[in-house]
């Protein structure tokens, strides 16, 4: 409580101050006013700069004006900032305040995306810069106006008149860049020629050493496209590793056909549609790879654009038919419950399905899709178990099973099994009577007594049993006491090999098979590695794509819904549905040993397996 008093007095003389704004020293006046573009109060910077400007200075202050511009364009008041900003430009000789001008003016071109309009002011500034920490700040933006495309004419020109020799190889290499980029090796081979290598920024030699390596073989053109995804904020973790995915793809090929501008979302949707309604405008972007949080697809889901936005993976169900520029690159959690129903009818002929399921949110609304896809087959799973808790005991579910099972017996099959059976005492298992030990000659045997759990059962064909996180170990060590001989169907959450592999679980479940989104996967959705497969697969299907030349969206648009289909390391994509834009096809893995094997791809149709 001893702070209390002196942040009290602290917050109470900045209220005060504030009151008395006007009977303040110029100085008091400047401090406050900083104060407050500092706490990103920036209404309230941009008017007791101004009152500085209008009655202490008689607009003859380029401190206050400079500092006007920047209160501004932190509102995004581009218009009155570069008014402001060609104030300190035009009537003040002071160098420094006129280099931190003209970068102030390069980041409101860069805002509005006007890149050559940005390279040309920090350009211009960078020869008369000798802070280090500030110079590297106007080449990380230079970098990205580089990145973002330049207009050739106009570094053409630039470099015509430049006479600085930093300057110039960094023009040069610039130029690089742009044949690069169009695929023209000679005109590349031609600027890197005209850059002196000890002349150039070392924050640059990252890019001559990759375009000196491009040279070396045939170069192709590039397209463009931008990668939105939350790299920092909420969530931050699934798009650095998709991103990560996305570029050690690229890493792993010499001449690469596409180059990705990349844009942090920060996992805001109001961010989201910022970048999208700039990228809609820059007919050099040729598609969007992202975003993929499912608020962020949302907020752009709605947006009436040509631009072809490829989704990496979401759990919104129908998107792709209420919009036909999103293109979804994973199967959806929805589609996977259809298709394993689809592949127990249509490709095994399986007809005694049963169900056992947890009965909660997500859980119950996939397996609730499992069920209605299974109707529209024509089936009805001949038994339905749910469960609520977590599953340390659900021996009434699985009893429950067997029994049901073993009524499906003919009465030879019981016949037989009978007269083989040996009682056994797992009396938590199943009831035993008197019966169940004397014979009584008077009555003819009946089969619907209590049936041995020696016995196994193989009337069922098949049992659907999508688990939650953390519930294989419950799951896995019960079901085998039951001696069902069946095909077990489980989901990805099955996929945690120590606990699988164990010798009470895996011998019982042989044969099992998983349908999922990737081939090789982690238990845990959200996982580095499961991201970071996704993006280097998917940055190979739009490799294939990109490939056959320069394209714009139309073009890019109309290969996507026409592309025969992408079977990648990790994953695989077939486009179907309503609007030729949903990945309809999963991968089928089956348990076998120790060790999950890939069958093949399936589509809904066929089963297309793994030579």
């Amino acid at each position: 409580m001893r702070f209390l008093k002196p942040i009290s007095f602290i917050l109470f003389l900045s209220v005060s101050l504030a009151d008395n704004f006007d009977s303040l020293s110029y100085y008091s006046k400047f401090e406050l006013a900083v104060q407050s573009y500092k706490e990103g109060r920036f209404r309230l910077a941009e008017s007791r700069f101004s009152s500085i400007l209008i009655h202490d200075k008689d607009y003859r202050d380029p401190a206050a004006q400079l500092m006007l511009a920047k209160s501004q364009y932190r509102q995004k008041k581009y218009t009155d900032a570069i008014r402001s900003g060609k104030s300190v430009i035009n009537y003040y000789e002071n160098k420094d305040y006129k280099n931190h001008a003209n970068l102030l003016m390069g980041d409101i071109a860069l805002s509005q995306g006007k890149y050559s309009k940005a390279y040309e002011k920090y350009l211009s500034i960078r020869s008369s810069i000798r802070d280090s920490i500030y110079l590297d700040q106007v080449d990380q933006r230079l970098i990205r106006c580089i990145a973002n495309g330049l207009k050739e004419d106009r570094i053409e020109g630039a470099l015509f008149k430049e006479k600085n020799p930093n300057n110039r190889s960094l023009l040069n290499l610039t130029r690089a860049y742009i044949a690069w980029g169009r695929g023209d090796a000679y005109d590349l081979s031609l600027a890197l020629n005209g850059i002196q290598k000890n002349k150039l920024p070392r924050s640059f030699h990252f890019l001559l050493n990759a375009l000196n390596h491009a040279k070396s073989s045939s170069v192709p053109v590039q397209n463009t496209l931008a990668v939105v995804l939350p790299l920092s904020g909420f969530e931050k973790e699934k798009g650095q590793s998709y991103l990560l995915g996305l570029s050690n793809q690229l890493e792993k090929e010499i001449n690469q056909s596409i180059r990705f501008l990349v844009f942090d979302s920060q996992g805001k949707s109001l961010k989201v549609m910022n970048i999208f309604q700039s990228l809609a405008r820059d007919r050099n972007i040729m598609g969007v790879v992202g975003p993929i949080l499912d608020q962020e697809i949302l907020s752009i889901a709605g947006l009436s654009s040509t631009l072809p936005i490829l989704i990496p993976q979401t759990g919104i169900v129908g998107l792709t038919k209420m919009s036909d520029n999103l293109f979804s690159l994973s199967p959806s959690n929805k589609q996977i419950a259809e298709r394993v129903a689809q592949l127990m009818v249509n490709e095994y002929d399986f007809e005694n399905i049963a169900v056992l399921s947890p009965g909660t949110e997500q859980s119950k609304i996939l397996t609730d899709q499992f069920i209605e896809e299974l109707f529209q087959l024509g089936i009805d799973p001949i038994t339905v178990k749910w469960y609520i808790e977590k599953p340390e005991n659900i021996s009434r579910q699985f009893k429950s099973i067997r029994k049901l099972a073993w009524s499906l017996m003919s009465n030879e099959e019981v016949s037989q099994d009978m007269t083989a059976m040996e009682i056994d005492s797992l009396d938590a298992l199943f009831d035993v009577d008197v019966t169940d030990f004397f014979d009584f000659p008077e009555e003819e045997e009946t089969m619907d007594k209590k049936d041995s759990a020696k016995v196994i059962l193989e009337t069922i064909h098949a049992i659907y049993m999508p688990v939650r996180k953390e519930e294989l170990i419950y799951i896995g060590t019960q079901f085998p006491l039951y001696n069902l001989k069946t095909t077990v169907f489980g989901n990805e959450n099955w996929l945690d090999m120590d606990i699988l592999n164990q010798k009470i679980i895996g011998p019982h479940v042989q044969g099992m098979q998983i349908v999922s989104q990737r081939s090789s996967i982690k238990v845990g959705a959200d996982t580095f590695s499961n991201y970071h497969d996704l993006g280097f697969d998917h940055a190979a299907f739009i490799q294939s794509i990109s490939r056959s030349g320069r394209m714009n969206r139309h073009l890019f648009m109309k290969q996507l819904r026409n592309h025969p289909g992408f079977d990648g390391e990790f994953s695989s994509i077939y486009f179907s549905g309503k609007n030729q834009n949903e990945n309809g096809s999963v991968q089928v893995l089956e348990y076998e040993g120790t060790h999950m094997k890939k069958m093949g791809i399936y589509n809904g149709q066929n089963l297309l397996k793994t030579q």
